[in-house]
């Protein structure tokens, strides 16, 4: 898990964990090489506690203004201190006399009042990462397979979550928030192809600047990719895209290069960027992980505020219909380029009814 979330998900706050873990587990194999008397069996501990070590070395966790080789200790320090700032209150809890309990109804008072929404009469579930809210409500959760969208990071996890929304026990409303989590995901990204269903079994039935709240339609409508065109791309060159009166759903496949593949086995590699420019003028730039592009997304109309979600069941928006894609590396650590230089792009028209 340590190694998924720091070297896969790409978490900075996870990076300090899994190096740690790493070398503890090469601690485990120094007696070994201390008391085996067989070379062979000596020389192979040695070489596993070497490689361990050096896969706990922080030079692939950049931090602006700290050298290499203080970045790991630094957040070594980071964490032990917050720990011994917290032994007073881990003290308090074990004598009994903890204002936990009452901070944390406290927390969730401001949550509850921090995020409007009203009172649903049947199972809740939410998108795309703000569980707190619906605790703070005391909803009747109801969650998806993967419960965080951003924790649907391969394509597999993504389809799970997809095909989960045509059962029967799925949540009678989801709660749509603005479309945005701390890693910077192109909004549609957010399980992406589980906007099909979304948009053919639920219907909007509140709406304010906090969330948008579909309720599920007694039978789904019909949702269906009408394929448009297969455009073989270059990575950093501009793709216009022809502007349609119609939803439009896009499957990106981005290559990762031989190098870039035996990197990924030691150390991160970054995702993609994705830059879309709108007709109204606009450009939105964010960061799209690999499996969420292949998975599929709506490219255009651009979404992410719950008004213009609401909006996309009544049809494309022009203003923010996406007229040009750009898809560009981010520098890699290491001197060799992580992604194959083309990618394609695979574009749909979304008809049917909600």
């Amino acid at each position: 898990m340590t190694f998924k979330a720091a070297y896969v998900r790409q978490t900075l706050d996870h990076q300090v964990i899994a190096p740690s873990v790493f070398g503890f587990a090469a601690l485990a194999l120094t007696p070994f090489f201390i008391h085996e008397k067989n070379r062979t069996s000596k020389a192979l501990a040695l070489l596993s506690v070497c490689s361990m070590l050096f896969v706990a070395i922080p030079a692939n966790m950049p931090m602006k203004g700290i050298p290499a080789v203080l970045i790991y200790p630094a957040m070594l320090f980071s964490n032990l201190y917050d720990s011994a700032v917290r032994l007073p209150q881990c003290a308090l809890v074990l004598q009994g006399k903890s204002s936990g309990e009452a901070d944390y109804r406290k927390r969730m008072t401001v949550i509850k009042e921090k995020n409007h929404l009203p009172t649903l009469d049947g199972t809740v579930d939410l998108l795309p990462a703000e569980i707190n809210v619906v605790i703070a409500n005391n909803y009747n959760y109801k969650p998806r397979p993967v419960i965080q969208s951003y924790l649907a990071y391969k394509e597999s996890l993504i389809e799970t979550n997809k095909n989960y929304w045509p059962r029967e026990k799925a949540a009678d409303y989801v709660i749509l928030q603005e479309m945005k989590d701390t890693y910077g995901y192109y909004p549609a990204l957010h399980d992406g192809p589980s906007w099909l269903e979304l948009l053919s079994r639920y219907q909007p039935s509140w709406c304010e600047a906090t969330a948008l709240i579909v309720k599920k339609t007694p039978s789904a409508g019909t949702m269906n990719l009408v394929p448009l065109q297969t455009i073989e791309a270059k990575m950093g060159e501009p793709i216009k895209i022809e502007s349609s009166t119609k939803i439009l759903y896009a499957k990106i496949n981005t290559k990762i290069s031989v190098l870039g593949s035996l990197q990924k086995l030691f150390f991160r590699i970054y995702p993609v960027n994705i830059t879309v420019k709108m007709k109204n003028g606009k450009s939105e730039s964010y960061v799209a992980p690999t499996d969420n592009l292949k998975a599929g997304f709506i490219l255009s109309p651009y979404f992410s505020q719950p008004q213009e979600m609401k909006e996309l069941y009544s049809g494309p928006d022009a203003e923010r219909a996406v007229i040009e894609l750009k898809i560009s590396p981010r520098a890699n650590d290491l001197p060799w380029p992580v992604h194959s230089d083309s990618y394609t792009i695979e574009l749909f028209a979304l008809e049917g009814q909600n």
